[in-house]
């Protein structure tokens, strides 16, 4: 029963009709048996007529779109008929129940949904009752009508008719059930995506956002701090929060039906190779190949510039987006004949990530965006369905293919007219350098971002994972007076950027391309080099789902954009306390040799396998740094790092003091002379054992006897 060509609910309407339909050939098809084998002469006739009816509507009602024709003119022929074997039996007391066939007839008509159609099937079925009133003086019962035959098929008929309206009633009842839990079921998604839409439009926006709220406060405060930057980067990003607002508009202008087409008429390669032209820094800032396939000769026909280069824009800048450094887009404009129509060709190739195969068929919907594991660069999920729009306004239609891991292609087929007035420069003139500026994703010059450098080596120092260049900026104009800085751009990067340096702190954002903050976040929580790093998180991402799976995979702080300079400065100062706390306990050999203190879990975990294995090669004088290296597989840069952050102690002299310490308790427990407890714990040279011991505790080792 599926039809493309209608609406769910008329689909709803024809396979109620048709079960009808089939219940009731089903019911005659067996009274025409009886009449057969009873040798009644006006059923067979019926049921003979009854059967070429529904052969010929049957085939009619599953292909015609009006299904509702087919079902009431078919109903219509049976009511006559029915009419006619009325007269032949002698009216409506020998009827043999045949006056109920047309109330069934009337009701099933009650299903196609056509109220003109339903009435006028009440009106034939009771004009044929009043005839037969009228004509009841003048009808002959046959012989072969007897009560007995009469009474079986009147009782016979009411029953069928009683249980195919029963059967109509429940199967109403069922389906409209499950159609309104189906409708509950679209709303609920409906609602869903709205509130994923609103998610995702207060991610774009709370970005430059948070620039121009952060810059114009600096600049407030200081004017000399961004005295030509500034106001570009404020510029910059009211362009980004302009054209989501401008998206969104124009799908409710599409919604209200109020988006109508410019068209004029002019060489439309030419306009498209210029168009396409302009997103060649963008694709060179990112590393991207962008070929352009137009050949020079001339195609004119009828197009809308505004509404094509949006078309053009959405479909280059996510391509641009998904694809990899030196990857490559093509892109190719060409005209071809079908079937007599004219059609323009664009196509948009990409080597990209690829979109997966249980999602291209969504894509196109509105507010629907890839899963999370293929997609870490989220948007509005408005693009494409804008697009689709556009292009089904201007009578074409848009096809995707793609791969995971290979790439997409979108083929865009409009028709070429030739209606509309001349324009002389092909509609280049009619878009300005600021329209075509409002499509193309703004993005920053390869420019080395000044850190400051005159900070002192024990300053801490904080790693920024970051992919917006001007969130750096301004993250670095916050902090360079504070911390010796450090930035990564994306998940990957910063990764390995932590394992190298063990920064002190790290800042990060979530949603990043290579690997995303969270994943980041994983990976530097699981390491043993890095676990003891306070994490905060630093996104656009304000939900409270997010914030949930930030906590939990370890991030010490969760902060939303915009943010407050002074409250970010406070978190990560208070973060920089609890570690001087931890220092202190951490630091101290005496904090360590006492059970039970598991405050810092992860990082007693880690000073309990250094002090096991100074355990194990106590005696052992040339253990030393190289070999706690190896135990623990870290670099020795990444010891010292880690050890420091920690104890706010070398590892070298924590070696001595715990030796010493070693020393010190098998002389008060062990009853062991000074030399013994120096060979046990490592000191050959008994005088150096004694000057150390005098270091680390004021008193000579001999005054413990």
């Amino acid at each position: 029963m599926a039809d493309p060509r209608l609406e769910p609910e008329a689909l709803l309407r024809k396979r109620w009709t048709w079960l009808y339909m089939l219940v009731n050939f089903i019911g005659l098809t067996c009274m025409t048996g009886l009449g057969y084998v009873w040798e009644i002469y006006p059923i067979l006739w019926f049921g003979y007529a009854l059967i070429i009816t529904q052969i010929v509507a049957i085939p009619l009602f599953r292909v015609s779109k009006r299904f509702d024709l087919v079902l009431n003119i078919s109903y219509g022929i049976i009511v006559i008929l029915a009419f006619a074997v009325m007269l032949q039996t002698g009216g409506l007391t020998t009827s043999m129940g045949f006056v109920f066939i047309g109330i069934n007839c009337a009701m099933g008509s009650v299903l196609a949904g056509n109220l003109r159609w339903t009435i006028g099937m009440f009106v034939l079925y009771c004009t044929t009752i009043i005839l037969l009133g009228v004509l009841q003086p003048y009808l002959v019962t046959p012989d072969y009508i007897t009560p007995e035959v009469n009474s079986f098929y009147f009782v016979t008929d009411a029953v069928w008719v009683n249980a195919c309206v029963l059967f109509l009633v429940i199967l109403f009842m069922k389906d409209k059930s499950r159609y309104e839990k189906s409708e509950a079921e679209k709303l609920r998604k409906i609602d869903e995506a709205k509130t994923q839409l609103y998610t995702n439009v207060s991610h774009e926006f709370r970005t430059p956002l948070t620039i121009i709220s952060g810059v114009a406060d600096q600049m407030d405060q200081n004017k000399d701090k961004w005295p030509q930057n500034g106001p570009y980067k404020i510029k910059v990003q009211s362009q980004i929060l302009l054209r989501l607002v401008n998206q969104m508009l124009d799908i409710s202008k599409i919604e209200a039906g109020s988006m109508h087409l410019n068209l004029i008429h002019g060489d439309i390669k030419k306009f498209a190779q210029y168009v396409i032209g302009t997103f060649n820094s963008l694709a060179e800032y990112k590393h991207i190949e962008l070929h352009i396939n137009i050949n020079n000769e001339p195609l004119y026909a009828d197009y809308d510039p505004e509404k094509l280069m949006h078309v053009f824009g959405n479909l280059l800048s996510n391509s641009i987006k998904f694809s990899s450094r030196g990857g490559k887009i093509d892109v190719s404009v060409y005209g071809d004949n079908l079937r007599g129509q004219e059609i323009l060709y664009i196509s948009v190739r990409d080597s990209g990530r690829g979109i997966p195969k249980e999602s291209i068929n969504y894509i196109f919907d509105r507010f629907y965006q890839v899963p999370d594991k293929y997609d870490q660069i989220q948007g509005t999920g408005l693009g494409l369905a804008l697009t689709k729009e556009l292009v089904k306004l201007m009578k074409g239609d848009i096809n995707v293919k793609s791969k995971v891991g290979i790439g997409s292609e979108f083929v865009v087929t409009l028709p070429v007219n030739k209606e509309a007035r001349m324009e002389k420069d092909h509609g280049v003139s009619m878009v300005n350098s600021h329209s075509i500026h409002s499509i193309i994703p703004t993005h920053n010059e390869n420019k080395d971002l000044k850190i400051n450098p005159q900070l002192s080596l024990e300053n801490p120092i904080l790693l920024i994972v970051e992919d917006n260049k001007d969130v750096v900026e301004y993250l670095i104009t916050i902090l360079e007076d504070h911390y010796i800085l450090e930035v990564a751009f994306n998940g990957k990067d910063g990764l390995e950027k932590a394992l190298e340096i063990i920064p002190d702190l790290i800042l990060t954002d979530i949603m990043m391309p290579e690997m995303d903050g969270f994943e980041m976040t994983r990976h530097l929580k699981n390491d043993i080099r890095t676990d003891h790093i306070p994490i905060v998180v630093l996104t656009a991402k304000g939900d409270f789902q997010s914030k949930l799976s930030g906590l939990k995979i370890g991030a010490d702080h969760y902060l939303i954009k915009p943010f407050s300079e002074k409250e970010l400065l406070l978190k990560l100062n208070n973060l920089l306390e609890a570690r001087r706390k931890m220092q202190k306990k951490l630091g101290s050999i005496k904090s360590l040799f006492r059970q039970g203190n598991m405050h810092y879990k992860q990082e007693m975990l880690f000073m309990s396998k250094i002090n096991t294995l100074l355990d194990e090669k106590l005696q052992n004088e040339n253990l030393g740094i190289k070999d706690i290296c190896l135990h623990l597989n870290m670099s020795r840069p990444q010891l010292y790092r880690k050890f420091s952050a920690l104890t706010n102690n070398s590892i070298g002299k924590y070696i001595r003091s715990y030796r010493l310490h070693r020393a010190k308790v098998m002389i008060e427990s062990q009853n062991k002379n000074v030399t013994e407890a120096a060979m046990d714990s490592g000191f050959k040279n008994l005088s150096h054992f004694s000057t150390s011991f005098r270091e680390e505790f004021g008193y000579s080792p001999s005054e413990l006897l």
